[in-house]
């Protein structure tokens, strides 16, 4: 990797002088070459091919084209990216960097932003990709323009702009499992200076993909409403000022099982569906999020500032069954109220187009509280007890200062340094209590602990253009992912910040007169205090494992062969191993059912969800069909050769294929649209989790095969 690394740069430093591709050289006339792409992974509008990042981006007709509907179906497309979620907890793992703990105060290290605004909490980041203008996945740390906790990546979710001229569309769905829905779209100017648009969404899945055996009512299904209003204001020609408000609920009913070949404490090993269940208590999830935000830019003419104000608000109600068991003595019902409150405040100046230095420089301020309000457990399980409590409440105060700017050494070559200097504070505390049969409360114990700290990100980068149509680029950067206190642990355990050291170099090409876009990116990590979860005395608990490495390779491609086919693909092979864990937890199988845990060295153990390779090809093929519009023909096909879901690797999910296609005719108008698609079309089980407790090991499937019709009307 590092005589790689020297050879290229010498390379980039010898060519010859070439100036870099500007976006008025992309291909106009050609209506068979590839389109430009453009992405903010910088904080400004920049064609990918330019960018020294590894990125993918999606707009929405190709999300809709793949069958994408939420955010956790973009693994199918993204090599490397795992979006897993548990029970209403949305956990991507982008390159091996991710976090298996749900909990209430715990970040992702895979940051999420919508319009540019950070959602912290893990309860409100999933999201429906209607009324979305497109979606980035940035790979690698991107600490220093956009934070701490985005130490493996970012996924950036851009939403449509309104427009003056009044357009819109409207869509009906129906499909298997009961599924029927709509979205509708509207913009318009409402003066000459004020636009407003509107996108509502809504889908209900009536029959459950399953039944619980016990309570006789339908499991794993799901309704899902989300309202967005969008109104720009251009007072001037310098000035524009958005307004957004959203909002989006969730009602649904995923399962846990015992994990294949375990046995649950008063139970039998499960032999049902994996979509399925045989439990005394009866599962749901209710997510509720909303959010208000206004960004106001003004053009000075040398740089632009713009000011973003947001306040994002989540809440999150669970009940889940513990032990999964039939039998009242050993039951166990775990309900949740996860509670999260965000303010955020950030002002951004930057330089202005062509300007001999680039740059950003800004600062930001975070403050969320996130609390459980409570989590309590009742069942027999807990006996003597009828009810036992947990209160926590973590508040978090971050103040950060930024900048990066890129500069010109000689014509072609560019050298990019970036710093960002982050203050944390957090406050938490908590209590444990519990309820006898009595109605005596009696209070366990009570914990608060304070902590703060200063920790500085970077990026340096290098990068040349060998010709208009190659750049390669060598960087480091540093991320960050703050720490904090576990939630439902006494006494106070707090966990540590992690760090992450990447180094990469890539290259980007862009061939055959811009049919062929061929990306190369090889990275090697050194990771840091790796937040990891262990349930030791059935409680979740977030520990350090010191040290880990990872490495591995990115290939993305783009091919236009032909007028109206085009396939795009993939692979990522990825390298992530523990170089130094001796507390790790390991689990093994108790006699009378549920798990043995201890502690081991985990050194040389694969990281959890860190599959040795990932990949996708999506081919598309337009048919003109003459004055009676267009059929499209589209498919995406992935592949994940499995991984391990803790540090011990008892459990793996083993290597799974998906396959996603969908049929489209358009009018010649583009006014009428109907879809027919389907996802998950060989009826792949697989998990999106599975994790040792003492009581009973569980597993979560991901939905079986789904398919249906969408007709669209655009006006």
């Amino acid at each position: 990797m590092k005589c790689f690394g020297v050879a290229a740069l010498a390379a980039m430093l010898s060519s010859s002088d070439l100036m870099a591709q500007t976006a008025a050289d992309s291909p106009a006339a050609d209506s068979s070459a590839l389109a430009e792409v453009v992405v903010s992974v910088q904080r400004r509008s920049e064609s990918l091919q330019h960018v020294p990042v590894a990125v993918e981006a999606f707009t929405a007709e190709q999300l809709h084209t793949s069958v994408m509907t939420t955010v956790t179906d973009l693994g199918a497309v993204t090599p490397g990216l795992i979006p897993t979620a548990q029970f209403g907890y949305f956990q991507p793992h982008l390159r091996g960097i991710g976090t298996t703990a749900p909990s209430a105060s715990v970040e992702n290290p895979v940051a999420v932003y919508v319009d540019g605004i950070y959602y912290g909490s893990q309860g409100a980041s999933i999201f429906s990709l209607e009324g979305i203008d497109h979606i980035e996945v940035d790979k690698g740390p991107q600490g220093t323009l956009f934070g701490r906790n985005a130490t493996g990546g970012l996924i950036q979710i851009v939403t449509r702009d309104p427009d003056q001229a009044f357009g819109g569309s409207a869509s009906l769905t129906g499909g298997n499992y009961g599924t029927f829905g709509g979205s509708a779209y509207v913009t318009g100017g409402l003066t000459s200076q004020l636009a407003s648009n509107l996108s509502v969404y809504f889908q209900n899945q009536s029959t459950g993909f399953g039944r619980n055996a016990f309570t006789g009512l339908g499991v794993n299904k799901a309704e899902d409403f989300a309202i967005r209003v969008k109104n720009k204001f251009t007072p001037t020609d310098v000035d524009v000022i958005m307004l957004t408000a959203d909002y989006e609920q969730d009602h649904s009913s995923p399962v846990l099982i015992p994990a294949p070949g375990t046995t649950p404490v008063g139970g039998v090993p499960y032999t049902g569906s994996p979509w399925s269940a045989d439990g005394y208590y009866q599962p749901l999830v209710d997510e509720k999020e909303g959010a208000v935000s206004l960004k106001i830019s003004h053009d000075f003419g040398g740089a632009s500032l713009e000011s973003t104000s947001a306040y994002l608000q989540s809440r999150l109600y669970s009940a889940l069954d513990g032990t999964f068991v039939t039998d009242p003595n050993f039951a166990l019902n775990i309900i949740l109220w996860d509670l999260n409150r965000q303010v955020t405040q950030e002002f951004d100046l930057r330089s202005a187009p062509g300007s001999s230095i680039t740059w950003t420089t800004g600062v930001y301020f975070y403050q969320a509280t996130a609390e459980y309000s409570p989590i309590y457990l009742e069942g027999g399980y807990i006996n003597p007890l009828t009810n036992f409590y947990t209160y926590s409440r973590a508040k978090n105060y971050s103040l950060a200062a930024f900048g990066q700017a890129t500069k010109e050494l000689f014509a072609g070559t560019n050298l990019t340094l970036g710093v960002r200097e982050t203050y944390e504070d957090k406050k938490f505390s908590n209590l444990q209590s519990g309820l006898y049969p009595d109605n005596s409360l009696v209070i366990f114990g009570t914990g608060a602990a304070h902590q703060s700290s200063n920790e500085p990100t970077w990026r340096i980068s290098l990068d040349r253009q060998m010709t208009p149509d190659i750049l390669l680029y060598v960087s480091y950067n540093r991320g960050y992912k703050t720490g904090g206190y576990n939630d439902e642990y006494l006494p106070v355990a707090p966990y540590k910040p992690e760090t992450l050291d990447a180094f990469e170099i890539g290259a980007k090409s862009d061939l055959l007169d811009h049919h062929l876009r061929f990306d190369l990116a090889a990275f090697y990590y050194n990771y840091r205090n790796l937040q990891t979860v262990g349930y030791p005395a059935g409680t979740e608990l977030v520990y350090s494992a010191p040290r880990a490495y990872i490495s591995g390779v990115d290939i993305d491609f783009q091919f236009a062969p032909v007028k109206n086919f085009t396939v795009s693909g993939g692979v990522e092979i990825l390298r992530a191993n523990y170089a130094d864990f001796p507390g790790a937890q390991l689990s093994e199988p108790a006699p009378g059912g549920g798990s043995i845990l201890s502690t081991f060295d985990a050194h040389g153990n694969r990281l959890p969800l860190a599959a040795k390779w990932t990949a996708n090809i999506s081919p598309v093929y337009t048919i003109p069909l003459a004055d009676k519009g267009t059929a499209t023909l589209a498919a995406t096909y992935s592949y994940n050769s499995g991984f391990f879901y803790e540090p011990d690797n008892r459990f793996r999910q083993g290597g799974y294929p998906l396959l996603n296609a969908s049929a489209t005719w358009t009018s010649a108008t583009d006014a009428y649209s109907a879809r027919v698609w389907g996802k998950n079309l060989t009826q792949k089980a697989y998990t999106t989790a599975m994790y040792a407790q003492g009581n009973a090991d569980y597993a979560q499937y991901a939905a079986p095969r789904t398919f249906g019709l969408t007709v669209t009307r655009k006006f």
